[in-house]
């Protein structure tokens, strides 16, 4: 990296071209017909890209909605056969095999006293 030898002198011309500047008069309400082009300019723009895309993650959504409702739909529902189940099922399920047939049925002696 090269040096200016002469660095003060180049701050220095830097510094009395800043003194010679000269305050600008702008015409009446300049600033204030300027930030109304402004304006105008960035409501003509449309949409933004934020927008877009959230946009698009509806439509995504909703067109992901509509395909797996369509595929339910479409899916028969499976009838299953009532099922008869009776007491000798039972007891071939739970194995119980000292018991009488009696028992099952709620017939105790305590139910048949007079």
């Amino acid at each position: 990296m090269e040096t200016n030898n002469n660095i003060e002198q180049d701050i220095e011309n830097v510094l009395a071209a800043a003194k010679n500047v000269k305050p600008v008069d702008a015409p009446l309400l300049f600033t204030e017909k300027t930030m109304q082009r402004i304006r105008a300019e960035k409501q003509e723009q449309g949409f933004s890209l934020y927008s877009v895309l959230k946009i698009a993650a509806v439509i995504v959504l909703v067109g992901l909605n509509i395909y797996t409702i369509s595929r339910v739909l479409e899916t028969p529902l499976q009838q299953s056969e009532p099922v008869k189940v009776s007491m000798d099922d039972l007891v071939n399920d739970y194995q119980i095999t000292d018991v009488s047939n009696d028992w099952l049925n709620n017939k105790t002696l305590q139910n048949e006293q007079p």
